[in-house]
């Protein structure tokens, strides 16, 4: 049987998170320690006792979450599956390529502290809203003629994320707004993520990457921004570069796993996020949680 692994990605934090495989395993309660040992802050009070507004902040988040799906990780391990291909959810790809083997767990840790670092510092310079009800090739008329606003996340046939500055996503939500069958709905982050407005951060992370030794990878990489799976190394990290500006090509991901004989998919990591949006892409083959 072949089957991939799909790790989330921001939106799937709460208080919480990891404390039931850290109490039960000791591979996991492994992990979390040594995230401790390389984060600057407590880790592990954090992603179990919150306070939420903190763990939602972009910076914690994304160390709290790439650490507890490399803590589920383990548990699949354990639960002896094997996969052969590996997915992420922006954020998510990092753990992706770290269950493929690419770089070492605490490499990996230290590349997701700068990310949120970079990111977080572009806080409220844009916003992110979902479209609900329209197919990238129909969203794409409403955005003809304005500048600063694009699609960033593919996550299902019907549902697209468009990201830029706030003045130009509320006017395609104007544009949809006598559309009955659409809707938009503003999404609660802090910035506009995978646009041309994370160009600051996507420089800071060129440079971190280029630092971290990476591996052949043991599994097929799914990328964000191509939707197609890959075991060249030079084309995953031009992959990675590209992807803090570039879209999440969710849909065709999951799609190209499918084609390429997929037979099950497992979410890894806290929360059903990704398991709700493969239910809409398809229902063959299933997604299922660790």
């Amino acid at each position: 049987m072949v089957n991939a692994l799909l790790f989330p990605g921001q939106g799937s934090q709460e208080v919480g998170m990891g404390k039931e495989l850290y109490e039960q395993l000791p591979q996991a309660k492994a992990i979390l320690d040594e995230a401790c040992d390389v984060a600057e802050f407590d880790l592990k009070d954090l992603m179990f006792n919150g306070p939420l507004e903190k763990l939602t902040d972009t910076q914690y988040a994304q160390p709290a979450i790439y650490t507890c799906s490399a803590m589920y990780l383990e548990k699949a391990k354990l639960d002896g599956i094997d996969y052969g291909y590996v997915a992420g959810h922006s954020l998510g790809e990092y753990t992706a390529l770290y269950a493929a083997g690419v770089f070492s767990f605490s490499d990996g840790l230290r590349l997701v502290l700068k990310r949120g670092q970079a990111m977080s510092a572009e806080n409220g310079k844009g916003i992110m809203a979902a479209v609900l009800g329209l197919e990238e090739s129909q969203l794409q008329g409403y955005l003809e003629g304005i500048p600063d606003v694009v699609m960033a996340n593919l996550n299902t046939k019907t549902q697209i994320v468009i990201s830029g500055a706030g003045s130009a996503v509320d006017k395609v939500a104007g544009r949809l707004a006598d559309r009955e069958d659409v809707k938009v709905k503003r999404l609660n982050v802090s910035a506009a993520f995978h646009s041309p407005q994370m160009k600051n951060a996507a420089e800071i992370m060129t440079k971190e990457i280029e630092t971290v030794k990476l591996h052949e990878p043991a599994a097929y990489v799914v990328s964000n921004v191509t939707g197609r799976p890959t075991k060249e190394l030079a084309e995953i990290k031009a992959n990675l570069l590209t992807q803090i500006t570039g879209q999440v090509r969710w849909y065709d991901s999951i799609i190209a796993m499918k084609d390429a004989g997929v037979e099950a998919f497992y979410e890894v990591g806290n929360g059903q996020v990704l398991r709700k949006m493969n239910k809409a892409i398809t229902f063959r083959p299933k997604c299922m949680g660790i």
